[in-house]
């Protein structure tokens, strides 16, 4: 069994390198450089580039979250890429398949759901969010760009901002994150936080933002002549595998929404501590 795959969420319980490591992409860049989207969405342009991917051994916090499922290596991405600037709200989702995922009744913690449309949407399985865009990209035919998850290290590079610290944003953790000590246990409307460099509200707490990544364990990449390119995103039908979900909730203390931090989730399983942030790309 893969080692990551321990760290299944069922998480309904409450509970470095110098100047010279920096990413490689154009730093001059203006950010954020934003774009809206459908159904009043907004992206905000990821540039490619070379970061270091997980976390160093002394990081505070690491070895209560996910531990030894984080060695930093080095990560190259090589096509550039538009991230969403929020999580998927309920009326994000609701505008696209005209109807809630947690109607269904089948979720861990629903009755801590909100319900209400500017709240990120939850309760969300694989399959749900598979179906989700496959709506939008049929009713967006017309536009140039695909919609899809990021992948871990997608979401990790837009996440980070050119840092490499715990967290991507400065100041106290109340001031961009909803989290166990600031959220009062509950989900929070989006983007009423500070945003990263990047613009991208919320990527610290509020909902797990699931990726296209299956649990795996990280590579050795120990310099940026070895970075591993694009590492890859789902590619199986399999139900039993997890897949990784990223940046903690509203549940969570604050180990587990660093930047690095990585968690397996059930394929069949919905949440209410679980949604989703979009990529779109160019269509090639």
């Amino acid at each position: 069994m893969n080692k990551v795959g321990i760290w299944i969420v069922v998480l309904f319980v409450m509970t470095s390198c110098g100047a010279n490591s920096l990413p490689s992409s154009d730093l001059n860049e203006t950010f954020p450089v934003l774009k809206p989207g459908p159904h009043n969405m907004k992206f905000s342009h990821i540039p490619s580039g070379v970061f270091q991917m997980g976390s160093p051994e002394d990081e505070i916090g690491r070895e209560e979250s996910s531990g030894n499922f984080e060695p930093q290596h080095w990560v190259r991405l090589t096509k550039d890429y538009w991230m969403q600037t929020t999580e998927v709200t309920r009326g994000q989702w609701f505008a696209v398949l005209k109807s809630y995922p947690d109607n269904n009744g089948k979720c861990i913690l629903r009755e801590k759901i909100i319900k209400e449309d500017d709240y990120p949407v939850s309760c969300v399985s694989i399959s749900d969010v598979n179906r989700f865009i496959k709506e939008l990209n049929r009713q967006e035919k017309g536009d140039k760009y695909k919609y899809r998850l990021p992948t871990e290290a997608e979401w990790e590079f837009a996440t980070r901002g050119y840092t490499e610290t715990a967290y991507s944003i400065k100041g106290k953790l109340k001031s961009f994150a909803w989290y166990l000590k600031s959220s009062n246990r509950q989900p929070h409307p989006v983007a009423k936080l500070k945003a990263n460099k990047f613009g991208l509200h919320d990527t610290h707490g509020n909902v797990y933002e699931l990726t296209s990544s299956f649990a795996y364990d990280y590579p050795t990449a120990d310099s940026v002549n070895q970075a591993i390119k694009d590492p890859f995103e789902l590619t199986s039908s399999d139900e039993f595998k997890n897949q990784m979900i990223r940046g903690g909730s509203w549940a969570e203390r604050a180990p587990f929404i660093r930047s690095a931090a990585r968690m397996g989730f059930l394929r069949g399983l919905r949440v209410a501590v679980v949604g989703l942030r979009l990529v779109r790309t160019v269509h090639e």
